[in-house]
């Protein structure tokens, strides 16, 4: 059961994906410096990259919605 959460209705393509990686890498890159050099103000860039991530995957799935709807 280690596959319990994949999809095989997931479409393949995923247009955002290299942003999402990219964001998702530079954050923990943030996050990992800020805790380093205790910079409290880097910490909380490093969570607001992450969150950007994370949006772009919401991002993703509401617009397949609408164009099945379409």
């Amino acid at each position: 059961m280690p596959f319990i959460f994949a999809s095989r209705s997931r479409p393949r393509e995923d247009r955002h994906l290299r942003a999402r990686v990219a964001l998702m890498c530079v954050g923990a890159g943030l996050g990992l410096a800020g805790m380093l050099l205790d910079i409290g103000w880097l910490i909380w860039i490093a969570l607001a990259v992450l969150l950007a991530g994370l949006a772009l995957r919401h991002l993703r799935t509401r617009e397949s919605v609408a164009d099945e709807e379409a």
